[in-house]
Formats: structure tokens, C-alpha cells, sequence
């Protein structure tokens, strides 16, 4: 970039989008965007685009943002989409958050999608242990919330655990929570082992959920396994559930096997779930 502004400076058009990609450069974000200012900052717009590109840098999320808060003041807007957009870096959201707290705090805003956000980051729960720390009055555990936790592939159990711990009397454990449990395709098995162990009376084995743990992705095996080891009486294996199983591209054999070895009886193969298979299965070419 130095190279281009010193040789060819006239044909350098600083427009928004070049002043993201400075602002979203994992290695040299901070130095890029020091150059841009020190050279042609009258043509370097801070908008509302830019800042939430700095705030989701996964690796020099902080160094920018402080720049920009730096050498930019008023121009830097800290709009919900931006505190959403640090809520959800899943690698630096930590410290763009605290950053963003620490120097212009009345404006970060603690609304029910920034805790989504946080609640569902994949950041062992770093995020969300911050705003209960920094902004516990703002932080509304809604159902969302709860759902988004319960959802979330990376880092669901610590989160869960943390509003458990924090803000028991606030998570409802709903059907809609306990599905995105089943469905969780990263730490399904950890989520809903933990909503057993904790909230076991709220915990309602319904056919969506036990659909949702035979069409999870990933997971799918051990879920129900966990499933019907732990609530087995409440487990239904209806032709609904047997179509998801069949219908998921791939844990699928693995949850049919399951089925069929411990509930064989209750499997109906009928022609839906056939058609399910005949249009989910690969084979191999010769």
C-alpha cells in the first residue's frame, strides 16, 4: 500500500470498501489503516460498515478499534450493529468489548440481540462473562438468549453453564431450547447433557426435539444415544423421527443404526422414509 501511494498516489481512490479491507486485515490492520489517515485522511470515511469490520477483526480486532477511537473520536459511531458485530468475534470479542465499554460505554447499548450474539459467539463464554460483569442490569436472559446458547457449536455448555450459575431464575428451559440442544451440531451432547443434569424437570422430550437429535449433522449418534440412555420412556420413535434420521446426510447411518439396534420395533420403515433415504444416501462410484 505504501508502494502504490508513493509511486502512483493519483490513481489511489480510497473508497469505503478499501478502507474495510484495511480495517479487516488480520495481520496489518492496524498499521494499514495508520498509513491511510496519516496520508490521505480526508478521504477516509468512518462508517457505520467500517467500524463493525474493525470490531469483527478475528485477529486485530482491539489494535484497530483503538485507533480508530483514537485518531477518529466522533466519527466512530457505536451503533448496536457494531456492539453485535464485537459480541460475535469469536476470537477477539473479548477485548474489542472491553475496549468499546472502557472508552465509550454510554454508547454501547446491552440489547436482547447483542446478548443473542454474545449468548451464541463460540467464545468459551468470555463475551457473555463480560457484559455479566461489566452490565449485569442490562443483560435480559430471554428465551432467545437461552436458545442461542443452547445452539451455539463451539462453546454451548460453558455458556449455558454461566447463566445457570448466574441467572438460574431467568432460563426457562423451553421446547424450543431443549431442540436447539438436540440440534447442536458441535456440543449438542455436552448441552443437553447438562440441561439433564441441572433442569432435569424442565426438560420435556417432545417429537421435535427427538427429530431434531436424529437430523443433527454432526452429533446426531450421541445425542440420542444420550437421549435414550437417560429419558428412554419419553423417547417416541415416530415415522417423522425415522425420516429425519434417514434425511440426514451425515450422521444419519450412524442415528439409523442406533435406532434399529436399541429400538428396532418402533422403526417403521415406510415408503416416506424410503423415498427420505433414496434421496439423502450417496454411494460410492466404482
Amino acid at each position: 500500500m505504501a508502494l502504490l501511494l508513493n509511486q502512483r498516489g493519483d490513481d489511489v481512490k480510497i473508497t469505503e470498501e478499501v478502507v474495510k479491507a484495511a480495517v479487516g486485515n488480520l495481520r496489518s490492520g492496524k498499521e494499514v489503516i495508520a498509513l491511510l489517515l496519516d496520508q490521505r485522511g480526508n478521504e477516509v470515511k468512518i462508517t457505520e460498515e467500517v467500524v463493525k469490520t474493525a470490531a469483527r477483526n478475528l485477529s486485530s480486532g482491539k489494535e484497530v478499534m483503538a485507533l480508530l477511537l483514537d485518531k477518529c473520536g466522533e466519527e466512530v459511531k457505536i451503533t448496536e450493529e457494531v456492539v453485535k458485530a464485537a459480541a460475535r468475534n469469536w476470537n477477539k470479542g473479548k477485548e474489542v468489548m472491553a475496549l468499546l465499554l472502557d472508552k465509550r460505554g454510554e454508547e454501547v447499548k446491552i440489547t436482547e440481540e447483542v446478548v443473542k450474539a454474545a449468548a451464541g459467539t463460540g467464545l468459551s463464554g468470555k463475551v457473555m462473562a463480560l457484559l455479566l460483569a461489566k452490565r449485569s442490569d442490562e443483560v435480559k436472559v430471554t428465551d432467545e438468549v437461552v436458545k442461542a446458547a443452547a445452539g451455539d457449536g463451539f462453546s454451548g455448555k460453558e455458556v449455558m453453564a454461566l447463566l445457570l450459575d448466574q441467572r438460574s431464575n431467568e432460563v426457562k428451559i423451553t421446547e424450543e431450547v431443549v431442540k436447539a440442544a438436540a440440534g447442536n451440531s458441535g456440543s449438542g451432547k455436552e448441552v443437553m447433557a447438562l440441561l439433564l443434569d441441572r433442569r432435569s424437570n424442565e426438560v420435556k422430550i417432545t417429537e421435535e426435539v427427538v427429530k431434531a437429535a436424529a437430523g443433527n449433522s454432526s452429533s446426531g449418534k450421541e445425542v440420542m444415544a444420550l437421549l435414550l440412555d437417560r429419558r428412554s420412556n419419553e423417547v417416541k420413535i415416530t415415522e417423522e423421527v425415522v425420516k429425519a434420521a434417514a434425511g440426514n446426510r451425515n450422521s444419519g447411518k450412524k442415528v439409523m443404526a442406533l435406532l434399529l439396534n436399541q429400538r428396532r420395533d418402533d422403526v417403521e420403515i415406510t415408503e416416506d422414509v424410503v423415498k427420505t433415504a433414496a434421496g439423502t444416501c450417496t454411494v460410492a462410484r466404482k
